[in-house]
């Protein structure tokens, strides 16, 4: 009997060692590790490409898989169902506290990721800042010429001094923001939000608001054509419009900056090869490739150390510009959004 077990043992040891032989000649792909991540898609995902996808592959020999666009009730029915197949994601910085509170994502391992250079704001247990973007005052330029715009939410408010149309984002997200800055109160005070006060101060501009916008294609399209005068507008967005030349430009003081982040779907199947691409995508080198190919910038401070001023000025992120810009409040909004925003869709239709 010891014999005979002694036999089978020797030959599952030899069918093993021939499987994993075969598996190794059976493409290079196969042998590869594999990473699933989730991202928007369009150009945000062409940028990762170029400067982490790809580079991470070839420095690692790993495998990405790209899924998109960024799905948040696919990645919270995976979760519960205990059937995920995504092992990083691109999700907008609120997400980060809400799947964390829902029990959806893996704290991640700041062991393996250098938290230095990003912005305290962004750099949580359960995720870490991607790139950021501003929403910001935008301007036709054939109406406001030789920088006689609008220079803060104050004056974008003051229709007198800066007649025309306004367009502002269908949305209390940042439109609650701009209409207390419009309405005098200091950046350093601005949360908690008085909601109170930022109805009454949209209350006065209302009647200018031509456009409600939706998609962030709408305001550079509202300026170049001359629709509106003025808009409430995403920066990179007006940035690649000013590139293909249209007749616009922004300000970035008073911007109001919102992130995406990365995080790890909880009971992912590579949750240490996650936090190793996480750790790649931070660093400085990666940041800076990536902002130099679109307009939006780099959650790594130390990133900007790496960029052409010509760069960092379309970024809204040289030394004049940086310092005038507001961080978003997510948990605020995670905390209020509801309530808040049936008001405000309310008092849209009145």
């Amino acid at each position: 009997m010891k014999r005979i077990g002694l036999c089978v043992a020797s030959l599952l040891l030899f069918f093993s060692i021939a499987g994993c032989v075969q598996a190794g000649n059976s493409g290079e792909s196969e042998s590869k590790q594999q990473l699933v991540v989730m991202d928007w898609g369009g150009a945000t995902t062409a940028a990762h490409m170029a400067a982490m996808y790809q580079p991470f592959e070839q420095k690692y020999g790993v495998k990405i898989t790209v899924v998109t666009p960024t799905d948040f009730g696919k990645l919270k029915a995976m979760v519960t169902s205990g059937n995920v197949s995504i092992d990083v994601a691109s999700v907008s910085s609120d997400f980060v506290i809400r799947g964390a509170n829902e029990g959806l994502l893996e704290k991640l391992d700041y062991n393996v990721i250098n938290r230095e250079g990003i912005l305290e704001e962004y750099a949580q247990d359960y995720g870490v800042g991607a790139e950021l973007t501003s929403t910001v005052i935008s301007y036709n330029t054939n109406q406001f010429p030789a920088g006689s715009h609008p220079k803060n939410w104050s004056e974008f408010w003051d229709t007198e001094k800066f007649p025309g149309p306004r367009a502002l984002w269908k949305s209390p997200f940042h439109t609650l923001e701009i209409a207390l800055l419009a309405d005098g109160v200091e950046p350093e005070n601005l949360y908690p939000l008085d909601v109170d006060r930022a109805f009454q101060s949209l209350d006065k501009l209302k009647k200018n608001v031509k456009v409600w916008w939706e998609a962030g294609a709408q305001p550079p399209q509202l300026l170049a054509n001359g629709e509106v005068a003025l808009a409430a507008a995403w920066n990179g967005r007006v940035e690649k419009a000013i590139a293909e030349g249209a007749p616009e430009e922004l300000e970035y003081n008073q911007g109001i900056i919102q992130a995406n982040s990365w995080v790890v779907p909880k009971g992912g199947p590579n949750k240490d090869l996650a936090m190793k691409f996480i750790a790649f995508a931070v660093e400085p080198e990666q940041q800076a490739a990536f902002s130099s190919q679109i307009n939006y910038a780099p959650a790594n401070t130390k990133a900007l150390e790496l960029l052409p001023d010509e760069v960092k000025k379309r970024l809204g992120q040289s030394a004049d510009k940086v310092g005038h810009q507001i961080i978003l409040n997510d948990q605020w909004w995670v905390d209020h959004y509801d309530q808040v925003n049936e008001r405000f869709q309310q008092w849209l239709i009145k």
